[in-house]
Formats: structure tokens, C-alpha cells, sequence
């Protein structure tokens, strides 16, 4: 008879376990919805790709000594991130379809 009441107190606990983690499933489904919506707009609002220097010259097909000289002859805009130099691709372009500075 104890064997019994054990094995219904075990079935009962596991279904009470099951409950808790089918709750938490959905719960979960619901937020990961909800940001897999915000991750999509968001996707649309992601500013224009950032070129380090060396990516940079290869798609100019210059030198790094060329690019130096063209950022002060052309003003092309330099953002700084700790040491390393990036361009906006469009501001490079709009740059350097500008008369020489």
C-alpha cells in the first residue's frame, strides 16, 4: 500500500513538473515572438556599413598612403573607434565626387 501512495506522490509531482515546463514553454514562445518582431523592424533601422581603412582601399583599389591623401585632399569624414579608422561607404562616395578641398 506504500509502495503505491510513493509511486502516485511521484506521478503526481511529475505531472505538476510537466505543468510548470508546458507553462514555461509558452511563455517563452511568446517572448521569443515577440522579439523575433522587434529583431525584424529593428533590422530595417541598421545604420550603413562601416569600412575600416584597409577594406576601404581595396574596394578604392589605392593605396593606404593614397587613402591619407585623399581624407585631407577631399575631406572624406573619418570616424574614430579607439585607434582604428572607419568611413561610411556613402560618405566616401558623396566625398569624392567633390572638387579636391
Amino acid at each position: 500500500m506504500i509502495q503505491t501512495e510513493n509511486n502516485t506522490d511521484t506521478s503526481e509531482k511529475i505531472i505538476a513538473i510537466l505543468y510548470q515546463v508546458s507553462e514555461l514553454l509558452q511563455d517563452f514562445t511568446r517572448e521569443f515572438a515577440e522579439i523575433r518582431e522587434f529583431v525584424k523592424k529593428a533590422a530595417g533601422n541598421i545604420p550603413p556599413l562601416l569600412l575600416d581603412k584597409e577594406t576601404l582601399c581595396r574596394k578604392l583599389n589605392i593605396a593606404e598612403r593614397t587613402l591619407y591623401r585623399d581624407i585631407k585632399d577631399y575631406n572624406i569624414p573619418v570616424h574614430k573607434l579607439g585607434s582604428r579608422l572607419y568611413f561610411y561607404w556613402e560618405e566616401v562616395e558623396q566625398s569624392l565626387s567633390r572638387e579636391k578641398v
